[in-house]
């Protein structure tokens, strides 16, 4: 708290320090004043056009199914520069992690996403918390080399950048910066991440700062610049529900020695609400109501991937109304703010600019994305479209084409060096799977564990070297599926995109049952979705039990729980009265454990008994809150990267040739299919996608004359002759050949690949003509959920 007074003090101070803005005179004054707000947020490194299958909340933005690959700069270069063109006052921010997500970061750190949005003419940018993903020292070294727009954290309170061992961070970012836009003065603040900055500390990446309360941060740098700008805009990466609370205020607790001089000052002070302890003592936790902040005019947030369509609009303490717009993420969209500003009749007299109205569309950053008219007519309500239909349509590929003509060809020249250390350092290109159907990351029906979770979770704990009784790893760290196709070593990058390793501990059973406890509780506040995913272990998340326990119930210690609420009781973990710093030392609360049916291998959990688990490096040193692994000594690292662990445990799955040979396991020794109560079945879906690929390859290695028909496709107009066949027609080819679809690689199927006669199936690699023409002996990625997480919600 005394940083945090201290940050605000000298910000006050430097009002003096405030850049002189030069440039023509604009008198303003009474008018009706235009200002367009592009935005972009959480890019992630999609700097490259990337395959995703498009929720309907996409396809409800405007978003093509059939128009990947998606995202990627040279689209979203060439759009924001038309935008700029078409507006009269432009600013252009990004609400935070452009860093981290995408191979192109894990070569570069970062490099790149900064010289394209220093090429894109960004006008500011606030930092988000992957920024430091690969260390504050790279971060702050990107930061002076590439980037040419303000970094924005008024937030943040730097250490001492003259200290020794400092990375000098303060001097790359500034609270805030302002923006005079033919004579509108727009004061733009930073507001960095501060929910995820705990798990940053925590797992080991010093950041050399304080984070300050983001309403009082906010609210002072809002009083020093409101009355010398006339329109205030918060870039923010705090994420959606705390944006909110920055205009409308939020419910915190506090040790009330650090809160004493909110709640005591005259202006805008802290409601108490609650005491735990007496009443005026220093050590007493309160709860309290930190108001909300007066004076900002729009938030352009980010952090959650969201998009708002339409903008919320939030009403701050004063009753003035605040525009909200979250603009999505992965390059998958560039939001534009339309805003009409009506300024004072006195410029510097009251509140400033004030916003009259707005309106805000979201661009999809698909193949069509510069064809509005080519978007109508594929959304027409009135047209029926037949799956393919779009996409074989002649007017559609024509569109697509011209699209692609227009990405910006300075971006394209920025990304080439780029590309090409990718393809020689990754093999991104290279096949070693094939997934008839999506592998899921999320858990779609119980909440609880996930097919893509329960196979990484799996190839951690049965990996050589580890051999774990349990494996767990956060959710979070899963970060895209694996989509029906062909699984390549981009599409695990896309998976695992950090660099996170397995290391190994061992864990008593108390602190096994503290670990589930944990999971349970941080689960609960998401909506009892699990925040981890587990192999070898299956255990009941109990967020209702929580809920009962965040009641913190009075209980007598003396009477060991007996005392607490008995009512509904079955199927729960038993009563205990624990006496902590949260109660007073003569009352007790009530409390049951909210990880409940604990088995490790089939056997109940041992509370005296030692574990060997499997956990990666991020949550061990205590990432994501995972104190109870930080506390832990027994680490250690295995050096062994969990995509490199998938990949080498998928690649011994059975291939279709096992499966139609009925084969039990796979060549490695792996079981087909999925263990279903207690018995190892392969799914339908995969068996009818094992006999369309063995029809498909028994069809290519059919003979007409000399020639194969997999050399046919093409349908050649010397086919005749190179066959050795008189008369050979391209429809007696097709009569002959027959040749079906064949397996989906992902954006066309096979035969349209070794055809080589349809756009969109992208760039054919001779890894995925090699697939293709024999789909038959790659491993098979699937995988189900087997409820080794239930959950209990009431």
């Amino acid at each position: 708290m005394r940083r945090l007074l201290l940050g605000l003090c000298c910000a006050l101070a430097s009002a003096s320090c405030m850049p002189v803005l030069e440039g023509q005179d604009y008198n303003l004054e009474g008018q009706e004043v235009r200002l367009t707000l592009l935005h972009t947020s959480d890019i992630h490194s999609r700097l490259i056009p990337y395959d995703f299958t498009p929720l309907k909340t996409d396809v409800d933005l405007g978003t093509i199914p059939e128009a990947g690959p998606f995202g990627g700069a040279t689209r979203m270069g060439a759009l924001l520069k038309r935008e700029r063109s078409r507006g009269e006052r432009v600013l252009h921010v990004d609400s935070g992690d452009c860093f981290q997500g995408a191979p192109i970061f894990n070569l570069n750190t970062g490099e790149v996403e900064f010289k394209f949005l220093s090429e894109a003419r960004l006008d500011a940018a606030v930092v988000g918390n992957h920024e430091f993903d690969a260390g504050l020292l790279n971060f702050t070294q990107m930061a002076q080399q590439h980037a040419v727009f303000p970094l924005l954290a008024a937030n943040y309170f730097w250490d001492d950048w003259r200290a020794n061992g400092n990375h000098q961070t303060a001097l790359e970012v500034e609270p805030y910066t302002i923006r005079n836009v033919k004579g509108l003065r727009v004061a733009i603040i930073g507001m960095a991440n501060i929910s995820s900055l705990n798990s940053i500390v925590e797992g080991g990446n010093s950041l050399q700062v304080t984070p300050l309360e983001q309403n009082e941060a906010a609210r002072a740098y809002v009083d020093l610049l409101r009355p010398v700008t006339d329109l205030i805009v918060l870039v923010s990466h705090l994420g959606l529900h705390e944006d909110q609370d920055v205009i409308q205020g939020y419910e915190a607790y506090y040790e009330f020695g650090r809160a004493k001089a909110y709640v005591q000052r005259q202006k805008e002070p802290w409601e108490v609400l609650e005491w735990f302890g007496p009443e005026g003592d220093d050590k007493s936790v309160v709860r309290v109501r930190i108001p909300g902040v007066v004076g900002v005019d729009a938030v352009m947030g980010g952090h959650l991937h969201v998009v708002l369509n339409p903008p919320q609009l939030l009403t701050d303490p004063a009753g003035r109304k605040v525009v909200l717009a979250h603009s999505g993420a992965f390059a998958k969209y560039v939001g534009r703010l339309d805003l009409v500003v009506k300024m004072p009749e006195v410029l510097g007299a009251g509140e400033g600019g004030e916003i009259v109205s707005q309106d805000f569309r979201v661009f999809p950053m698909d193949a069509l994305w510069c064809d509005d008219a080519m978007r109508r007519f594929r959304h027409d309500s009135s047209v029926f479209w037949e799956e393919g239909q779009f996409l074989r349509d002649e007017r559609v590929r024509q569109a697509i084409q011209a699209c692609r003509n227009q990405e910006d060809r300075m971006t394209t020249h920025l990304l080439q060096p780029y590309i090409l250390g990718m393809d020689f350092n990754l093999q991104l290109t290279s096949i070693f799977s094939y997934a008839p159907r999506d592998v899921q990351r999320r858990n779609n029906s119980t909440g609880g564990d996930s097919p893509l979770g329960n196979i990484a979770a799996d190839s951690m704990r049965k990996r050589r070297r580890v051999e774990a009784e349990m494996a767990l790893t956060n959710s979070l760290g899963i970060r895209d599926n694996l989509y029906a196709g062909v699984v390549s070593q981009e599409s695990m990058f896309n998976v695992f995109p950090f660099e996170n390793t397995i290391n190994i501990m061992y864990l008593s059973g108390k602190e096994m049952q503290e670990l589930f406890d944990f999971v349970t509780e941080r689960s609960a506040e998401r909506g009892c979705v699990s925040q981890a995913q587990i192999s070898g272990a299956r255990f009941t998340m109990d967020c209702a039990q929580v809920q009962v326990n965040d009641l913190q119930t009075a209980c007598d210690p003396a009477l060991n729980g007996t005392d607490c609420p008995n009512q509904d009781r079955q199927g729960h973990a038993p009563w205990q009265c624990l006496v902590d710093q949260s109660t007073d030392s003569s009352v007790g609360r009530c409390y049951a454990h909210p990880g409940t049916d604990i088995q490790i291998n089939g056997k109940p959990l041992d509370i005296t008994g030692t574990y060997k688990i499997a956990v990666n490096d991020y949550i061990a040193k205590g990432g994501s809150g995972f104190n109870i692994l930080k506390r832990n000594t027994t680490r250690i690292e295995t050096g062994i990267s969990l995509r490199d662990s998938l990949i080498g445990y998928m690649q011994d799955f059975c291939t279709c040739e096992d499966i139609l040979a009925g084969n039990q396991t796979s060549k490695a020794g792996h079981y087909c299919g999925n263990l279903i109560n207690g018995r190892w079945t392969v799914n339908e879906q995969v068996v009818g996608s094992c006999r369309a690929a063995s029809d498909f390859k028994a069809a290519l290695n059919k003979q007409v004359g000399s020639c194969a028909c997999k050399d046919l496709l093409s349908l050649p107009s010397d086919a005749a002759e190179r066959c050795g066949v008189p008369g050979l027609t391209a429809e007696d080819i097709q009569s002959q050949c027959n040749v079906p679809e064949g397996p989906y690689t992902g954006r066309c199927n096979c035969r349209d690949v070794l055809a080589g006669n349809n756009p969109i199936c992208g760039t054919v690699t001779n890894q995925l003509r090699n697939f293709c023409e024999n789909p038959t002996s790659v491993s098979i990625a699937d995988a189900v959920e087997d409820s080794r997480i239930g959950r209990r919600v009431k």
